[in-house]
C-alpha cells in the first residue's frame, strides 16, 4: 500500500504556515531528488518536535506536472477551473510548488519552513508565505464553524486519497484545489446574527442546521453540500484555516480529494448560478482572490 504524506489528512492543527514557490532552475532531476527528501526532512522535524504534532506535505501545480514527471501524469489532474458567473469568479494563479507545514507552535512552523526552503536552495523562488491559525474551536472568521460536515477519523483518508483500485500508479497522491479567500468582514458583521445565521444556514453558536422550511433564502450549506445533484456523496476533505491581520483576512482553502471531478463538482454548484438563479450567498461577502490546482503524490512516487 502506498505512503501517503500524512499532511493531507492530518488532523488540524493550531497553527500553519503555507509556501508558495516557483521553480528557477531547468535541472528537473535536482528538483525531483529534493522532492524526494521533503517527507524524510518532515519525519525528523516531526521527531525533534515530536510535542508540536508537526505534519505537512508538498504538493506540484497542474502546469508544472509534465515538466516534472513528464512520463506519468494523474488521469484527473487539470487545470482549477473557470469560475465566472455574474459578479463572482474566481481567477487562476498558477504555482509551481506548494508546501504546507501545520504544527501546535508557530516557532517550530516557521524553523520547519526554514529548513526546507534551505534544502531546496536557489531552485526554488518564494513568491507568497502565508501564515495560518486556527481561531476559536475552528471557525472562520465569519464566527460560524468551518465545514462542520468534514469526514473525521479513518474517512478523511479513504476520501482524500486516491485507491490503488482507481489508478495504482498514483494510490496514495491527492488532487488538491486551493482557494484564498479574502473576507469582507465590515459588511458581513453589519448582518444581524439572524441574517448570518439565513446566509449560512446553521446557527452560529452550535452549528446546527437550520430547517429549509424556516430559511427565507438559499443559504451556503445548501448549495456548499457534499453531494451532487443525484444526492450523491462528493469524496472531499477540506483543511481550511483562517488568515490575517488588522488590515485584510480571510481564509486558506484547500480542498482535497481522490476524485478530481467531485472538487469540481463541488465548486461550480457554489459559483455558478443554477435555474432558478441561486447560488452560494457566501460568496456576496468573500472574495477568492487567487486560485489554483495541484496534486500531493505519494511518498512512494516522490522517491522512486
Amino acid at each position: 500500500m502506498a505512503q501517503a504524506q500524512k499532511g493531507i489528512f492530518a488532523e488540524p492543527n493550531l497553527h500553519g504556515l503555507t509556501l508558495s514557490l516557483n521553480v528557477m532552475t531547468d535541472d528537473v532531476e535536482s528538483v525531483r531528488r529534493k522532492l524526494a527528501q521533503i517527507p524524510a526532512l518532515l519525519n525528523e522535524l516531526d521527531e525533534r518536535f515530536s510535542e508540536a504534532l508537526l505534519s505537512g506535505y508538498v504538493a506540484i501545480g497542474s502546469d508544472y506536472w509534465d515538466i516534472l514527471y513528464p512520463q506519468q501524469r494523474p488521469s484527473q489532474l487539470g487545470n482549477f477551473p473557470d469560475l465566472r458567473d455574474g459578479d463572482r469568479q474566481a481567477p487562476r494563479e498558477p504555482v509551481d510548488l506548494l508546501l504546507t507545514v501545520r504544527s501546535d507552535r508557530f516557532d517550530v512552523n516557521y524553523h520547519s519552513a526554514r529548513a526546507l526552503l534551505e534544502w531546496l536552495g536557489h531552485d526554488v523562488e518564494l513568491t507568497e508565505q502565508l501564515p495560518t491559525f486556527r481561531f476559536m474551536d475552528g471557525r472562520d472568521l465569519t464566527g460560524f464553524i468551518d465545514a462542520p460536515e468534514n469526514p473525521r477519523g479513518i474517512r478523511r483518508r479513504q476520501l482524500a486519497l486516491i485507491h490503488a483500485d482507481d489508478d495504482p500508479v498514483f494510490a496514495g497522491g491527492s488532487y488538491l484545489y486551493v482557494q484564498k479567500f479574502r473576507h469582507d468582514l465590515r459588511r458581513w458583521e453589519q448582518l444581524t446574527q439572524e441574517m448570518q445565521e439565513f446566509v449560512i444556514g446553521r446557527k452560529k453558536l452550535t452549528g446546527e442546521r437550520i430547517s429549509e422550511a424556516v430559511l427565507q433564502m438559499v443559504s451556503h450549506t445548501q448549495k456548499a453540500k457534499l453531494q451532487n445533484e443525484q444526492e450523491q456523496p462528493l469524496s472531499m476533505l477540506r483543511q481550511n484555516m483562517p488568515w490575517g491581520d488588522m488590515r485584510e483576512q480571510g481564509l486558506l482553502a484547500m480542498y482535497f480529494s481522490g476524485h478530481s471531478r467531485d472538487v469540481l463538482q463541488w465548486l461550480k454548484q457554489r459559483y455558478i448560478a443554477d435555474e432558478n438563479g441561486d447560488y452560494d450567498p457566501l460568496l456576496d461577502y468573500t472574495e477568492a482572490v487567487s486560485n489554483a490546482a495541484f496534486f500531493a503524490p505519494s511518498v512512494d512516487f516522490l522517491t522512486q
